[in-house]
Formats: structure tokens, sequence, C-alpha cells
């Protein structure tokens, strides 16, 4: 019998997004059914491209891709792929380029290509077809896809065992004064699949700070000797270029957050997750300052456990973390 969890990726590849993929790829407990691409970190195109590098680097060309959303449900105000005026711009007087999420990952040209299938219509028919409570979704950028999916067919929410999301944000924020990057870029999908009704985990800023890898852990998995070790190693190394002059932001002087990566760890393995609440949580859509704001409720207003939509997790075992991402590329050699 296949104990393999079944996980279905949603991504926006990124950097941090290569890494999620390369370890649910390589990992002997994960049966990745296919991978969703959305416009978020970059535009579509070059998430598509950079995802199809990931795939074929990690030699799992059995593993479909499919394009999704190209832009938000509603907002206008949040254009996509403004990654790139944020974090690659000059800074100060040192005039450094950051760079967290190259246009073009550096791995060979994909020789494979997107299954010609919508991700939203690959998504509700996968979903449809299986058995209840069986199928784990993993996005890790904006959520638009599954929010279409749920809107558009709602049967598809019994057959969900989880969703497990990276975004959002309590006390830890990014990149406005009160969203969190994924959320922001899509407010109103993060909303409907909050009210939907399916089981949600999300793995906020909050918690993804605790999962920094350091330039030495980046050499100990450089040390693996795999082509997936030495992209993963590379890409720290270049995160943490990026982030030198944001460790403020991050609260953080040596180690840069892989924080999509952390999101797919719990997937498989929720005792990564510290100080995790069940709370009710909804985003901001006034539109104001604090559009795309994830709100939890501070005064226990709502105790009735309808109420309290998703599980919220405020902190993270670095260590395991990092020993996880050693033991799935060792034993993939």
């Amino acid at each position: 019998m296949d104990e393999r969890k079944k996980i279905i990726l949603d991504v926006d590849t990124g950097s941090d997004d290569a890494v999620a993929i390369t370890c649910a790829l390589l990992s002997s407990a994960c049966d990745v059914l296919g991978i969703c691409t959305v416009g978020g970190n970059l535009p579509l195109a070059n998430v598509t491209d950079n995802t199809l590098r990931v795939v074929q680097c990690c030699g799992r060309e059995d593993v479909g891709v499919y394009v999704g959303s190209a832009s938000p449900l509603a907002s206008t105000l949040v254009p996509w792929g403004l990654q790139a005026e944020l974090l690659c711009r000059k800074e100060g007087v040192r005039e450094l380029t950051l760079d967290f999420h190259p246009e073009h990952l550096p791995l060979p040209a994909p020789r494979i290509t997107a299954r010609p299938q919508c991700a939203t219509v690959w998504l509700i028919e996968t979903l449809l077809a299986a058995e209840d409570h069986s199928i784990t979704l993993v996005p890790v950028g904006p959520i638009t896809n599954i929010a279409i999916a749920l809107k558009a067919d709602p049967r598809i929410i019994p057959k969900i065992r989880e969703i497990v999301m990276m975004g959002g944000s309590d006390r830890v924020i990014d990149p406005t004064q009160a969203a969190e990057f994924n959320v922001w870029c899509d407010p109103e999908a993060l909303e409907i699949v909050l009210q939907s009704g399916a089981p949600v985990t999300m793995v906020p800023f909050d918690a993804t700070v605790f999962a920094a890898l350091t330039r030495e852990q980046a050499a100990e998995i450089r040390q693996v000797g795999t082509s997936p070790a030495q992209l993963i190693a590379d890409l720290i190394d270049q995160r943490l270029d990026a982030s030198v002059d944001f460790e403020a932001v991050h609260g953080l002087s040596t180690g840069e957050p892989i924080h999509d990566a952390l999101a797919i760890c719990a997937a498989l393995h929720p005792e990564v997750l510290t100080d995790v609440r069940q709370v009710s949580c909804h985003v901001d859509l006034g539109r104001g300052y604090c559009y795309g704001e994830t709100v939890i409720d501070r005064n226990y207003k709502y105790d009735a456990p309808q109420e309290k939509n998703c599980r919220f997790a405020y902190g993270a075992d670095n260590e395991f973390f990092f020993q996880w991402i050693l033991s799935v590329l060792k034993a993939a050699r």
C-alpha cells in the first residue's frame, strides 16, 4: 500500500519555491500529483519556465506542470510581478542590486513543456476523481488558482485533506505596512479560501522567519554532491546575498528564511511547526493601507469552533527543517 501523502503544489517560482519543489519531488514521503503555476514573484511565463527547469533538474518529468492564472481575481491596486521593483533595486550608498527571485533560475533551459490543460480545470478534475480527504494542496504563492477552483465547483471541498499554505502574517509583515506578499497579491482569493470550509493551515511569516538557513548550512547541503543539492545551496547563498540590507526586516543576521520550503515540510511533517493555534482569520479587503492584511481575532469574540477557520503557526523548528532538507537530498542520491 502506497503510504505517501498525495500533494498538489501551487507555485510562483521564485527561489524559495524552487527549494520547495525540489524537496517535494525528491521526498519518499510525497506523491506529487502535479504542479500548478501562478503569477506572483515573477510574471507567469517566467514562473512556468522556472518550474519546468526545476522539474527537469530533479529528473521528474513524469510530474505535470499546469499553467494557471496570470492575474489576481479582483485587485487592480497591486500589479503582479512587482517583486523586481520591490527587491531588485539600488540600495543606498552600497548600490547593490538585490535579486531574490531571478527571472531564470541557474539551470538549463527546459526541454519539457507545460501540459496543455488549464491548471484550474486540471485541479478540479483531479480532486473530483479522488477519494474524500485524500489530497493535500500546498500553495506557496498567490492562492488564485485554488480560489477559482473552489468557487467553480464546491464539490471538490470534501476531497481536500488540507490546504497547507505559505502566506499571511500576524506580527511580522512584508511588503506593506500590514500585508504579507502572497496575500497582498490577491487578498480576495485568500478570503474565498478561508470562507470555503476547507481545512487550512497557514504557514505565515511569523513561522517562516524561523526557517532561516545559513551559509554554513548551504555548504553542508552542497556536499551532498547532486545537481538538486547544488541548486538549493546556490539559491540559499543567493538569497543571503540579496538579504544583506534587509536584516532589519527579518530580525536576522546570519540566515535567510526559505519560506516556501517550510510549507511543504509542514505538509509532510506537521511537527516542524510550533505554537500552532486554531484561530479566526480573515483578510482586509478595504483597499486602504491595510489591504491584504490577515486579521486574527484577538478578542476571542468568536468562540464557536466553526468560526475558527484556520490553524496559524507562530513558530518553527529550525534544526528539524534543515535536517529534513538534508535527509531528503541524501536519500535521493
